[in-house]
């Protein structure tokens, strides 16, 4: 008796995706293995196509578990074949079965690929389905392996560039890949070629105004005209490019000895500085974070200090700096700036505090917290959780090509001679320093926004849009991931016997969070909820989060007296001294504004992936359940964004970057 099986393999929409070579294939049931079938000839896959073939066997192979691909070499050509999903057909009975692939297949290199629904089907525990799981997960780990580029920081993929990375890392070349962080080619198309090699500080504020008008749009201009108010001031904490800094403050630091006779013009009548803290209407920012950091010397000394801000929410309900301190140690050299000094000094403490803040968000709030754990994420998740497992399905739309850009983003960035060594204050050893100290600081409920917010008791300060709109998406996520684990955990135990998950954790804690207790970050998970709010800051973090840092990097810091990068002499030790020329002559010179302003305007693009969230491209999860359950996550975040259209439309400056059309499903940008 003969058992047919009708093969189709299907590829997608990649650049290169068709071949000429010849593919040959086994199949892997529950009761036995096929033979190998060579059965494609030397033409090419059609692109979103499917190539199908008939297989016989005379022994029933009972329930398709794994298929088997082999890839020939071209006699003339070298190549790789891409596979989005397999078909698998049975005549008698009839069945169907998936197999989800989304992987690229090399010359004379073979593919094991797992049936989808496995794991609801009680068979994942098969011996069969197990030796296969195991060997993908050997093979990952010999392709994704950690490299420790500096000490105390985040372990990161060890490969030297692009190039070394797995193909299936890699973004296709012809997709928008302006993006790929030509600074070169971005300083053309701004025009700016004639200042590049400028090592010379601005002149006039009309020279410096000029360069600024590049590329403007309505946030841009807007900033432009506002920058120097106190009140557009506060509002970036709220919802300018690095709005997780601010908390309220439950008392006034002794190291910042703000006191009452100081602010007391600026306060509401007849209150005090006190009575306002004890009122929840004192904020802090304070940038401890950089104190006593060496600040750059190339191409001259440049210089860096760890101010502190003390906020107001007035009456208006607008949030108003009150009092500055540049440098953490009060004394004489030190003074405490207000609104009431004189316009220069007022105008040039702010734009110290604008420029420690720069540091942090792209250090910290950019880079570390989004960026650099993704790559954790990322990486744990192909090490540890093999294709077939439902946390890998749900996680890797949302880990998709960050691998590439961290690697051309360290590169660019913060290698030796990169990006911060030329423009920013925080180049050469400072930007490890305090790439160090803020992972110190990071616990796993300041990744969690719900806790995060907490913490910084910022739940009355109206008009903050980014936790408004970055809950709803948080909750929106969480119910999606609580849907999707109900599907695949019916109890806390099932949790607890998931040996793949436990080890996800515990790698991720490890190489990621370097084993640091401090941190609170899960070595194991107990129960569903403990997953399920885990899983959501990952997929936050790598979505929404990342947007909210990243996408308004133009809109704000274009205009460079706003986020200056550098600061070229040191800070005021006395007042009333400050002039205009003296803000010119500390601002970034001509040569850092232009690799600056190409650099934001790069990292400011749309991904070069093009998925946003919740859009799920490849189908991984082939259970209705599961598809239901994405259906309804869209729907949520549709109707997010209804309601934060709708509230944009009576606002003179939108927020937009939490806009879930704009958010990207994962840190690939």
């Amino acid at each position: 008796m003969s058992f047919c099986y009708h093969v189709t393999l299907y590829n997608e929409a990649v650049p290169l995706a068709g071949i000429f070579d010849k593919i040959s294939l086994s199949l892997v049931g529950s009761l036995r293995s096929s033979e190998t079938f060579s059965s494609w000839g030397r033409t090419p896959f059609e692109r979103t196509g499917g190539e199908a073939v008939e297989v016989n066997t005379r022994s029933n192979l009972g329930d398709i578990l794994v298929v088997r691909l082999f890839k020939e070499k071209h006699f003339l050509l070298e190549g790789s074949w891409y596979c989005s999903h397999i078909t698998v057909k049975t005549c008698t009975p009839e069945k169907m079965y998936y197999f989800p692939c989304y992987a690229w297949l090399s010359d004379g290199d073979s593919l094991d690929v797992i049936e989808g629904s496995v794991w609801t089907r009680h068979e994942y525990d098969l011996a069969t389905v197990k030796e296969y799981r195991e060997k993908e997960l050997q093979k990952r780990q010999a392709m994704y392996q950690w490299s420790t580029s500096a000490a105390e920081i985040p372990k990161s993929i060890h490969c030297a560039s692009t190039s070394d990375l797995p193909r299936d890392a890699v973004i296709a070349f012809d997709r928008k890949v302006r993006t790929f962080l030509n600074i070169d080619t971005a300083i053309v198309e701004l025009g700016l070629q004639p200042l590049k090699m400028c090592h010379e500080v601005w002149s006039t504020l009309s020279e410096l105004q000029t360069f600024c008008e590049i590329n403007r749009d309505p946030v841009s201009e807007y900033v432009k005209k506002h920058w120097d108010e106190d009140k557009f001031f506060g509002y970036q904490y709220l919802n300018g490019s690095n709005p997780v800094l601010i908390q309220q403050c439950s008392e006034i630091p002794a190291k910042f000895p703000v006191k009452d006779e100081m602010v007391a013009p600026i306060l509401a009548y007849g209150t005090t500085l006190q009575q306002e803290v004890q009122n929840g209407n004192i904020f802090i920012v304070d940038y401890a974070l950089l104190n006593g950091i060496a600040a750059n010397t190339k191409p001259k000394q440049q210089y860096l200090e760890a101010p502190m801000c003390l906020l107001y929410l007035n009456p208006k309900n607008e949030l108003v700096p009150i009092a500055i301190q540049i440098k953490q140690e009060p004394g004489p050299e030190n003074p405490i700036f207000l609104p009431t000094d004189s316009k220069y000094d007022w105008l040039l403490a702010k734009i110290w505090v604008r420029h420690a803040d720069t540091q942090i968000h792209q250090l910290v709030s950019h880079l570390l917290n989004t960026h650099l754990f993704a790559e954790v994420f990322c990486i744990a998740t192909l090490r540890k959780l093999p294709s077939a497992h439902p946390v890998f399905k749900l996680l890797m739309p949302h880990l998709k090509f960050t691998l590439h850009i961290n690697t051309e983003a360290r590169a660019l960035l913060i290698s030796d001679g990169g990006i911060f060594d030329q423009a920013f204050s925080t180049g050469e050893t400072a930007k490890l320093m305090i790439l160090q100290r803020a992972l110190a600081n990071t616990t796993y409920s300041s990744l969690c926004l719900p806790d995060n917010l907490a913490s910084r008791r910022v739940k009355k300060i109206p008009n903050y849009y980014y936790r408004d709109d970055a809950l709803k998406i948080w909750h929106a996520i969480n119910k999606f991931v609580a849907n999707i684990v109900d599907i695949y955990y019916d109890s806390d135990a099932s949790v607890q016997e998931d040996e793949e998950i436990q080890e996800w954790a515990k790698e991720i804690f490890t190489e990621g969070f370097l084993a640091k207790q401090s941190s609170g970050f899960p070595t194991s998970f107990s129960t569903k909820d403990d997953l399920i709010k885990y899983l959501t800051m990952v997929i936050f973090s790598c979505s929404a989060q990342h947007s909210a840092v990243n996408a308004g990097q133009f809109d704000w810091g274009s205009w460079v007296r706003n986020n200056p990068s550098t600061m070229q002499k040191p800070a005021p030790t006395e007042k009333g001294k400050v002039t205009e020329e003296d803000i010119l002559s500390t601002l970034p010179m001509k040569s850092a504004s232009v690799l600056v302003l190409a650099t934001i305007h790069l990292l400011s693009q749309p991904s070069p992936s093009e998925t946003k969230l919740g859009t799920y491209m490849e189908q991984r999860f082939i259970e209705q359940r599961a598809k239901e359950c994405m259906e309804k996550f869209q729907e949520a975040l549709m109707k997010i964004e209804n309601e934060i259209k709708k509230r944009n439309e009576g606002l003179e400056l939108k927020y937009t970057y939490l806009i879930p059309s704009v958010i990207e499903n994962s840190v690939a940008m």
